[in-house]
């Protein structure tokens, strides 16, 4: 059974992979008319975050 850091690994490993060979938000519309319809995407921008993460990191923050 892997590790906690093993899986966190795997998991940046799978987002580098990603990265190669899915245009950014930013530069996407360069090369395609094809709307987003869900799925993974990432940006350029540091400051983005997708509200797709920030709703699944509000659900498992505690409440206030």
């Amino acid at each position: 059974m892997a590790t906690e850091a093993e899986k966190l690994l795997e998991d940046d490993e799978d987002e580098a992979f990603l990265r190669k060979v899915i245009f950014c938000e930013e530069d996407r519309f360069r090369f395609t008319a094809t709307p987003w319809t869900g799925g993974y995407r990432w940006f350029k921008s540091p400051n983005i975050i997708p509200i797709e993460q920030w709703r699944k990191h509000n659900k498992t923050a505690p409440p206030k």
